[in-house]
């Protein structure tokens, strides 16, 4: 669930009331603080609805990049060696 902007630049502008009003420097010390956490959430905020840019690539460019792709079909020509504990053809199949 997304807060609302105004909601955060609110909560903000009350802390910055709260940190005028006190006299202790670690009261005011405290709202400040407050004040940089809804500042870096306003931030992630506004940054997560800047997506990165849409890359548009054409299939010219990604053959240019990645070179031209062909299939390659593999074929096993050789027998088949049967033993009584061997489950298949690969040297890994145990």
């Amino acid at each position: 669930m997304a807060v609302a902007n105004s909601t955060i630049i609110e909560k903000m502008i009350n802390e910055l009331k709260e940190a005028k009003e006190k006299s202790d420097q670690q009261k005011v010390v405290n709202h400040i603080a407050n004040v940089r956490l809804l500042c870096d959430l306003f931030l992630e905020e506004d940054s997560a609805v800047k997506k990165e840019p849409e890359l548009n690539i054409t299939k010219e460019e990604m053959k240019a990049m990645i070179g031209e792709q062909k299939s390659v079909t593999k074929t096993h020509s050789g027998s088949s060696i049967m033993q009584d504990d061997a489950n298949g053809d690969s040297i890994f199949d145990f």
